[in-house]
């Protein structure tokens, strides 16, 4: 039977493996403060150039105040404007301080219509707007698409229906945009619609609400909207605010950081 052997535990290679150690932990140190400097540089970079790219593109919109008329539909209810507001707290909001129409009560239809220059593609238009009192559609934009037209209509067919018409000659209670939202009284809405070469896209309150290839479809207005022609808004027998009309175009009809954001937004 062989002894058992007792392994001999040498003081010095402990002091030898501790002094290893510690040159191991100060040679690494400064290489770990140095990467965490550099992630801290590169993140604060990247925030610094997304808000730098957040920024322009807030500056590329351009507020439409001073060139609407009354579209005229027969039977209008009273048109008024209240111009921005002069003394605000907080200038940013441009769409809070923004000239105001409200449209009253029509039998049925009241709304306004552009008349200045606006172009028939690569562009997007917001804005915001609330039903006051009703229940009908408070907010139905008719807008240029190529040199056809359509109108995004937020409330109608008694308060619900959300879509585009007409679409291959189906309103906005029959095709592929049709939708159903519950719009509150006296609450703000933001509106966007835009024309690019490929598509007619819209949000409310940036979650996109439709998107529809230009290429497969035809596009045309109710005929009741016509009034609103080449570009307006309108409510039908019920009382609205609009405010924050805006317009900006796009440079090669390509979509921007912020609207491949916003069509991310779910409903």
């Amino acid at each position: 039977m062989l002894p058992q052997l007792t392994p001999s535990i040498n003081p010095a290679s402990f002091s030898a493996m501790r002094a290893f150690l510690v040159m191991l932990v100060l040679a690494l140190a400064p290489s770990s403060a140095f990467s965490q400097a550099g992630k801290d540089s590169t993140s604060a970079e990247t925030e610094k150039t997304t808000g730098e790219k957040s920024e322009k593109g807030e500056q590329d919109w351009r507020p439409m105040a001073e060139k609407w008329e009354p579209a005229r539909f027969g039977g209008d209810g009273e048109i008024a404007e209240e111009d921005p507001k002069k003394n605000s707290s907080d200038p940013k909001k441009t769409m809070e301080n923004s000239k105001l129409f409200r449209l009253g009560m029509g039998d049925p239809l009241t709304g306004i219509r552009w008349t200045g220059d606006f172009p028939k593609e690569n562009y997007e238009m917001k804005f915001q707007a609330r039903r006051t009192d009703g229940f009908d559609f408070f907010a139905a934009v008719t807008f240029p698409v190529g040199d056809e037209h359509c109108s995004f209509v937020l409330g109608g067919w008694g308060g619900g229906v959300v879509g585009i018409s007409s679409i291959d000659g189906n309103d906005a209670s029959s095709n592929e945009t049709t939708s159903y939202k519950d719009f509150k009284n006296d609450q703000w809405y933001t509106v966007k619609v835009r024309v690019d070469e490929k598509q007619v896209l819209t949000w409310i309150d940036g979650a996109e609400w439709a998107n529809v290839n230009r290429d497969e479809h035809t596009f045309d207005i109710r005929i009741e909207m016509d009034p609103c022609l080449p570009v307006g808004i309108a409510n039908f027998q019920c009382e609205s605010e609009i405010r924050g009309l805006q317009i900006r175009t796009l440079k090669n009809g390509a979509a921007t950081e912020a609207n491949a954001t916003e069509s991310a937004g779910t409903r």
